[in-house]
């Protein structure tokens, strides 16, 4: 019951806290800073009561528990913010993120009835999500990827000796905030891209 409720309450911690990181970088660049901002909009979020219960209440209900790789992402997310650092250039962050949001378009549309097929029903029993997660685990240790196996190494460890509620691989693998922000920043790499490719087609184009 106490990992539980400090899980269920990690992910709404991080959020509010990249949050809050990320308004004061538009007046600081100080980590120190950054830092403090976060901590005061997590302390400010325990202190804001919306009817019955806190803003932070409301946000770990809305968030839940991460899994493993979403826990990750998030505290990555989170030093990045401090730090002001570009993820986007990491080869290691667009592979994970671009795994999450793969996995994430198979799992979710699916499992809220946009398929006739429940690809939900995967994660219970046979073999190809198992496959699929390991040949990522594979992939990433063989490119350097030492985070992302590490992120698929906790998923695995967590599924196998049951310390959550589920019995379904997919609620270790992929949770919705991490799909989110995977999602947003793949959205966000494809449209660098084409804006880039006009740019530099008006410039190669004769006048």
């Amino acid at each position: 019951m106490t990992l539980d409720f400090f899980l269920n309450r990690s992910s709404a911690v991080l959020l509010i806290f990249i949050l809050s990181a990320a308004v004061a970088g538009f007046v600081t660049k100080s980590p120190a800073w950054r830092t403090a901002f976060g901590i005061a909009g997590v302390i400010g979020a325990l202190l804001i009561a919306i009817s019955t219960r806190s803003a932070f209440e409301w946000t770990a209900s809305a968030v839940e528990r991460p899994s493993p790789p979403g826990l990750l992402l998030l505290v990555v997310v989170a030093i990045a913010t401090i730090m002001n650092r570009p993820l986007v250039t990491s080869a290691e962050f667009r592979f994970g993120t671009l795994m999450l949001a793969v996995a994430g378009l198979v799992l979710y549309p699916a499992a809220v009835g946009f398929f006739d097929y429940d690809s939900y029903v995967l994660g219970y029993s046979g073999y190809l999500l198992p496959a699929a997660v390991a040949v990522v685990l594979v992939y990433a240790i063989y490119r350097g990827y030492f985070i992302t196996a590490l992120a698929l190494n906790a998923a695995i460890l967590v599924f196998l000796f049951g310390t959550r509620q589920s019995l379904n691989l997919w609620d270790y693998v992929v949770d919705p905030v991490a799909w989110i922000i995977a999602t947003a920043t793949w959205i966000a790499i494809a449209i660098r891209f084409l804006v880039v490719r006009v740019s530099a087609k008006k410039v190669l184009a004769p006048a």
